[in-house]
């Protein structure tokens, strides 16, 4: 009993996990069939008025198809124009009926005619061009399918009953029918079988296209930005820094490079351990990009050290930002682990004037020797190079 209910479950997961896509596919299907049926019954009471009957029997019989194809006719001509205004507003149990109903209508229209031509013939073929049909154009969840064509041979052996007299014929067309709805079944069950299977490897595809392109942005993260910090890493900020130069010295306007280098860093690690460094990093990185403008560009190059790009900015102005920053750090008090601590840090500052020519390199030289000089001459200031 455990056994069956698990696959009860399971398929009534799979019965609420593709019902939105079942309903889009069959409303297609229904939405291009439907039209073509009044066309077809049209033609054949067209045919059928025009035919003169020979015997009492076919008399009967030509009108039982008349009257089947007509009201045929009227049926599909109302349901098409339903389903198209359903689809038009987007009224999902509106179109699931207009679904049904015309799984339904095509099924009963198919052992009515079938049963009706039992007056002349023994054929039962308008049922299994129904159930071929319904079963290949439509999408069936396995128990609608069931039920489905449970309901479509209880009509048929109904309307034979009415209508074959001929016990041998009779018992023969039972097994016949019972035969072509089972085949039905089976054309359902397949079709619902590769639809989910179609459907599961296209969400595993689409959600593995959407992971490796989660994994593609990261990557690309990773490749630009520091781990540690979330900054700019060298290789990024040496691009940008690039363009930054060839745009700046077009449009003649001046940009700053600050290196930053905290004062004493190995001193905490040796301390306190490398974790107290990292975190103390991390602030220090949290701070300085709390400072800056979304037109500038900072980066951590390695362990304590931090670069600074100022666009459309003179010296003055950027001797200004770095004496600031220095202040924002030297005021800094980190609580880490129970630890407090207060850093300082010394700054170099290089300028690209007004109309003048440099390259990366040059610049980057000059703010690390202006660092160098800020070591040098007592650690937490601000020191500044000229270009040559």
């Amino acid at each position: 009993m455990q056994g069956w209910n698990l696959d009860w479950q399971r398929l009534k997961e799979n019965d609420r996990a593709f019902l939105p896509q079942l309903r889009e596919q069959n409303m297609r299907r229904l939405l291009f069939a439907a039209p073509l049926i009044p066309p077809i019954n049209l033609l054949h009471l067209w045919l059928f008025w025009h035919t003169q009957p020979a015997s009492p029997a076919e008399a009967l019989w030509r009108e039982g198809i008349l009257l089947a194809h007509a009201g045929m006719l009227v049926f599909f001509t109302l349901l098409a124009l339903a389903a198209w205004q359903f689809k038009r507003h987007a009224l999902p149990r509106p179109s699931q009926a207009c679904i049904t109903l015309g799984m339904l209508g095509t099924l009963s229209f198919a052992a009515l005619v079938s049963a009706i031509d039992q007056l002349v013939t023994s054929n039962i073929t308008p049922l299994l061009l129904g159930c071929t049909l319904v079963a290949l154009i439509f999408l069936h969840r396995p128990l609608s399918a069931l039920l489905l064509f449970s309901f479509t041979l209880a009509l048929f052996l109904l309307g034979i009953q009415q209508t074959q007299s001929d016990a041998a014929l009779l018992i023969s067309n039972q097994v016949n029918g019972l035969s072509t709805c089972a085949i039905g079944l089976a054309l359902a069950w397949l079709q619902w079988r590769n639809f989910v299977q179609f459907s599961t490897q296209k969400q595993r595809l689409e959600d593995q296209q959407l992971l490796l392109e989660e994994q593609n942005v990261r990557l690309s993260y990773l490749a630009d930005h520091d781990p540690l910090t979330g900054l700019l890493n060298r290789r990024a900020f040496s691009d940008i820094m690039q363009r930054e130069l060839l745009r700046c010295q077009r449009s003649q306007q001046p940009l700053c490079l600050l290196m930053l280098d905290l004062d004493h860093f190995k001193t905490i690690n040796d301390r306190y351990g490398h974790p107290v460094g990292d975190a103390l990093i991390q602030q220090t990185a949290r701070l300085l990009g709390s400072q800056v403008r979304n037109i500038d560009s900072l980066a951590r190059i390695g362990g304590e050290e931090f670069v600074l790009l100022l666009v459309d900015c003179p010296q003055e102005q950027g001797r200004q930002i770095a004496e600031k920053l220095r202040q924002l750090v030297e005021q800094q008090l980190c609580t880490i682990d129970g630890h407090e601590l207060r850093m300082t840090v010394s700054i170099g500052l290089s300028t690209l004037a007004r109309g003048q020519q440099s390259s990366y390199e040059s610049l980057y030289t000059a703010s690390d020797r202006a660092l160098y000089q800020a070591k040098h001459n007592g650690r937490n200031r601000v020191e500044t190079v000229r270009l040559d």
